[in-house]
């Protein structure tokens, strides 16, 4: 089972994935949310700079929040600059799209963006919102083209599966998802995402460092409107109470902060051993050697693990000696 890792994009993100290359990880994608992140594209392109080896993507664009011009172009700029190991990862969307008050895109619009985007990279012309685009790069550009990159669909749930088996080249879910139960037969092509810290030896759920590197993932799961594993929790009474004294308007800016990257004020007091551990996989070395064991054991691809708090590099080095992997340094 391949292991590869994800990353909220910070100024910091290219030095981390090169650190990830070191240790042996086989890829690492980058998130989409430009309101509170650092842009993914800039992102991977000096990462490209200080890589040689390591698969890189952004996990995941979506339909509406960028033009599909906007997108190919940048896809084929970044397989010019890291040829034969960009991967790309279309999404219906969250929270990048959330933060500009719109909603997920249904299955059949991201399905006619994966198909759009692969016409395009091959260099066709086709009708898109009532216009015909295309790519005109001239030599002069620089960025090379045709280009086939594989495109994998982020999905949770039957439909999303049904369209990434017409059209994708794998997918890439969360199992911990509340849309994300299946009974797929088939794996193989399908990258699951891990979220967690390893703790050292002794150190308690409820430390100081397993909540910055592990709250972030527990608070997801507030950030998803109720709808997960926190639905009848207090912690989620809570979290809506706090939200509730923000401005209707606004209240989708204040609900995905900080998301997947660092624990807020107002997340703070709500994050527990108990939240931890029932949202993530943080443990020990062996219980997270047994969670991918189990994962592995489900015949999937590989996990995407997403290391978060204040030392990634950390984060990195230690599920990475935890899952067996071989450094390059």
């Amino acid at each position: 089972m391949e292991i590869g890792c994800l990353f909220p994009p910070t100024m910091d993100t290219p030095q981390h994935i090169r650190v990830a290359e070191e240790l042996g990880y086989a890829y690492a994608y980058v998130y989409d949310s430009p309101a509170f992140l650092a842009d993914p594209w800039m992102t991977l392109a000096r990462t490209a700079e200080r890589t040689s080896a390591i698969r890189i993507g952004v996990a995941a664009i979506t339909p509406r929040l960028r033009h599909l011009v906007a997108n190919a172009g940048a896809i084929a700029t970044l397989c010019t600059l890291a040829p034969d190991r960009v991967d790309v990862v279309v999404g219906s969307g969250f929270t990048s799209q959330l933060m500009v008050g719109k909603g997920p895109a249904r299955w059949a619009e991201v399905e006619g963006y994966v198909l759009a985007l692969r016409a395009l990279l091959r260099r066709e012309d086709i009708e898109w919102d009532g216009a015909i685009i295309g790519l005109r790069h001239g030599a002069l550009a620089g960025v090379r083209l045709p280009q086939r990159p594989p495109i994998l669909m982020a999905a949770h749930g039957p439909k999303g599966y049904a369209a990434a088996a017409r059209c994708a080249d794998g997918v890439v879910t969360n199992l911990a998802h509340h849309t994300a139960n299946t009974g797929a037969d088939d794996m193989s092509d399908w990258k699951i995402l891990y979220y967690g810290t390893v703790l050292d030896d002794g150190e308690p759920l409820s430390s100081e460092r397993v909540i910055d590197a592990a709250g972030p993932a527990a608070t997801f799961q507030l950030h998803i409107g109720g709808q997960g594993v926190l639905s009848d929790t207090p912690e989620w009474a809570a979290y809506e109470q706090s939200m509730s004294a923000y401005p209707a308007d606004r209240r989708h800016l204040e609900t995905h902060r900080g998301h997947l990257i660092e624990v807020t004020d107002v997340e703070r007091p709500l994050v527990s051993a108990e939240l931890i551990r029932a949202t993530t996989g943080s443990g020990t070395r062996d219980e997270v050697r047994g969670n991918l064991d189990a994962i592995e054991s489900q015949g999937v691809k590989g996990v995407l693990y997403g290391p978060m708090g204040p030392d990634i590099p950390r984060e990195l080095a230690t599920f990475a000696e935890t899952a067996g992997l071989a450094t390059t340094v």
